[in-house]
């Protein structure tokens, strides 16, 4: 079996409102689709990051570096292929969107693998179980949204049989904080004194029947990440997701040190070299890759291995895709470690209607794969063509 083709298709989603994280500002929603076509008819998904900038940055790399050295190649060889494009760029980049590109691809090599083999994705993985139980992830600041919408929503999640809930903190104006780039937007900026009222509110309505988790997007410095968390750690918060910046390896220490609160991370970090030395560290009580963006499913499977040998849980990232979802519970599942995956329910057409037969939860928050080969997924052509750039 030989790769012959491989196709890349950037899309994006235009929200009808705006939605404001701790750092920034997102309008739209963006999907990167790789496709790989082989000479026996097989044809493999994937889906590269396109976070924090516009997806024509990475669909460049990814059909001007990564793509022209797939051709030829048997992508049953998922790690040779990786190794290939990685060292023939490193000097490019050892991060970034050069890794986000790659990351599709290897995304699209698993699924072909599993088609090859006849066999689903998280069995050929590995096979632990075959259900994930999922969190429901969303509470972004918003225009006009205040405490009542924000406990309204989260209760919505908590109906719907999810194991828990996550929301968006570190909106907060102080000078050390990225979110100072955000001042002149609509969606004001709060105090930390309200972003704790809004945490407790949610928490208060929540109880102890649905855990409640937080994200900074590595929006705050030590010590505004420090007075936030001592109150965390009064209410009783299951995680505080990405709570300092991605490089401050020292400061998510020094906290992790601090904090009773789950300090888990980080999305925003790639590779199973980076992970490791944050684990040796002590950055983190939880590792959090993200399949599209840390290096695929081969890097994060090392990072889950070494995690697993240091009596962590591994829980995935998921914001973006339908492909992303069914790769995220099937590696889920494969692992022995594998923690509560997030289930983004923020506006995105391309979580359920790109897929055919989209992938949801029961109404206790678990999503269970079927005995279908590799990601086991179909795209709905339409979608993609409605929505392509």
């Amino acid at each position: 079996m030989k790769i012959e083709k491989v196709e890349c298709i950037p899309m994006v989603y235009p929200l009808e409102e705006p939605i404001y994280s701790g750092v920034g500002k997102c309008s739209q929603r963006q999907l990167l689709l790789v496709r790989i076509y082989t000479d026996n008819g097989l044809v493999g998904l994937g889906e590269a990051a396109a976070y924090g900038g516009p997806v024509q940055s990475t669909l460049t790399v990814l059909e001007q570096e990564i793509a022209p050295m797939l051709i030829g190649e048997d992508p049953r060889d998922v790690e040779r292929i990786w190794h290939k494009c990685f060292f023939a760029h490193f000097q490019h980049g050892r991060s970034g969107i050069l890794i986000s590109a790659l990351s599709g691809v290897d995304i699209a090599l698993w699924d072909l693998l599993g088609k090859s083999a006849l066999t689903p994705l998280y069995r050929l993985l590995g096979g632990f179980k075959r259900s994930a139980p999922v969190y429901g992830s969303g509470g972004f600041y918003m225009e006009n949204k205040g405490i009542r919408e924000l406990v309204q929503e989260a209760e919505h999640y908590a109906d719907m049989g999810m194991r828990g809930v996550k929301i968006k903190v570190a909106r907060t104006d102080t000078p050390f904080s990225l979110g100072v780039f955000n001042r002149p937007d609509k969606c004001r900026m709060v105090t930390m004194e309200e972003d704790i009222e809004r945490v407790a509110a949610v928490k208060k309505a929540l109880g102890n029947d649905c855990q409640l988790m937080l994200d900074a997007n590595a929006a705050w410095s030590y010590p505004d990440a420090l007075a936030a968390g001592k109150e965390y750690d009064k209410l009783g918060i299951h995680f505080l997701e990405e709570p300092v910046r991605t490089d401050d390896y020292e400061g998510s220490a020094r906290l992790a040190a601090d904090l009773v609160t789950r300090i888990t991370g980080y999305e925003t970090e790639c590779l199973a070299t980076n992970y490791m030395r944050m684990i040796r560290m002590g950055a983190m009580d939880m590792v959090q890759p993200d399949l599209s963006w840390c290096g695929g499913i081969t890097q994060a499977r090392k990072i889950a291995a070494i995690a697993e040998a240091n009596f962590m849980e591994c829980t995935t990232h998921v914001w973006s895709s339908g492909i992303l979802l069914a790769a995220s519970a099937h590696f889920t599942c494969a692992i022995p470690n594998g923690a509560t995956m997030e289930y983004d329910l923020s506006d995105n057409i391309f979580r359920d209607g790109l897929l055919k037969e989209p992938l949801r939860p029961d109404s206790s928050g678990v999503i269970t794969l079927s005995d279908a080969p590799g990601l086991g997924i179909e795209l709905r052509e339409e979608i993609i063509e409605k929505y392509r750039i």
